[in-house]
């Protein structure tokens, strides 16, 4: 339970900074907008869903595995 513990911790921190630093970049108006706009411009979908391996890509048998 304890390494369960020491990874749920950091992990669930991450999960919300990340969705609170998406909501911001995602909801964007004026300038900042325009500046997401164009580092994301020409960037594929698969470039996007890598950024989020950390988050969707764990599986049962590695879960608890130190990344």
């Amino acid at each position: 339970f304890a390494l369960y513990e020491s990874v749920r911790i950091p992990r669930t921190a991450r999960i919300v900074w990340s969705t609170r630093e998406m909501g911001r970049v995602y909801h964007a108006a004026g300038v900042e907008r325009q500046v997401r706009n164009l580092l994301w411009k020409g960037k594929s979908q698969a470039e996007f869903y890598r950024g989020m391996e950390w988050l969707y890509g764990w599986k049962e048998d590695n879960c608890l595995q130190p990344r």
